[in-house]
């Protein structure tokens, strides 16, 4: 059958999806689009060029993730480099980290721009980021035309880059006057990317890594806590309750434990495993119970 894919964001707990995607694969799924934010929008990138599964784990296998921990310059020269790059660049570490790693693969397949992709004039790959300056959610490259640039001119690596740049984490991307950061910001589950209104051609399937219990709910009540749960109450709202309610169907929650924090870099190969191990084993048992009828019922509500 053929699908289309929506990725979340999740930093390395992305490692997720490629045990996800070899899933679907094997279950004989095909995929068709795919779209995605943050650590989603790598692997989406990849699918859309032409990566096979086999191909991106000998891809996850012979990358140093500690590479995309390249700090500034000021990170790097001072005691108190990181505030001073934060202050100044407005980022602990060098971005463009992400962009050269993504750029090379995608070279390999001969893969530049969105325009190598586009199958009459329309971009299968649609990836999220946040202008930050204008207050926008940004869809990658329908929306490139509010900047003057021609979509299927524009780097997908650079779009890449734009999606992965976590708030202070990475330095922002400037696009003409505005500051571009991670989509999660904005939408962290864009599920509703490829969404029509009359009977879909074909599912989507959404991908998303377990929330993580707030901190009220396990018993911590200082005002730090407080501070996250409400912040993250705040951005996640509106889409949490539209996944709970038509979206379930079609949402496909990767279990982890969350003993791994998204910026954790620095993994050791059995994590790497036990990432994978969950993206593959949450499809299957997705899949055991998934419907296609079901599917089409709750979609046209």
């Amino acid at each position: 059958m053929k699908v289309d894919l929506v990725f979340e964001g999740g930093g390395v707990l992305g490692i997720s999806f490629l045990g996800a995607y070899k899933a679907l694969r094997d279950s004989n799924f095909d995929i068709v689009r795919c779209a995605g934010t943050s650590a989603g929008s790598v692997i989406a990138s990849l699918i859309m060029a032409g990566y096979g599964c086999d191909e991106l784990i000998e891809v996850l296998e012979n990358t140093d993730l500690k590479q995309f921990l390249k700090k500034t310059k000021l990170s790097s020269t001072f005691i108190i480099g990181k505030g001073l790059s934060l202050l100044f660049n407005k980022g602990i570490y060098n971005g463009q980290c992400v962009e050269i790693w993504i750029e090379n693969l995608l070279n390999k397949k001969g893969i530049h721009t969105f325009k190598d992709i586009m199958i009459d004039n329309v971009s299968p790959l649609k990836i999220i980021a946040a202008d930050i300056t204008k207050r926008k959610l940004l869809i990658l490259p329908d929306d490139l035309d509010q900047y003057g640039i021609g979509p299927q001119h524009f780097s997908i690596a650079k779009a890449v880059q734009m999606s992965c740049t976590i708030p202070f984490f990475y330095t922002p991307v400037k696009q003409k006057d505005s500051y571009i950061v991670d989509g999660g910001l904005l939408s962290t589950f864009p599920v509703w990317i490829f969404d029509i209104e009359e009977k879909p051609v074909r599912p989507t399937f959404g991908l998303k890594i377990k929330d993580k219990c707030s901190f009220s709910s396990n018993g911590k009540h200082n005002i730090f806590s407080y501070i996250v749960d409400l912040i993250n109450a705040s951005l996640n709202r509106d889409e949490m309750s539209y996944v709970r309610d038509k979206d379930s169907v079609r949402t496909i929650i990767l279990q982890n434990d969350h003993q791994i924090k998204s910026t954790d870099f620095k993994l050791t190969r059995d994590d790497i495993k036990y990432l994978y191990q969950v993206g593959y084993e949450s499809v299957i048992k997705f899949l055991k119970t998934w419907n296609y009828s079901d599917y089409i019922k709750r979609f046209m509500l």
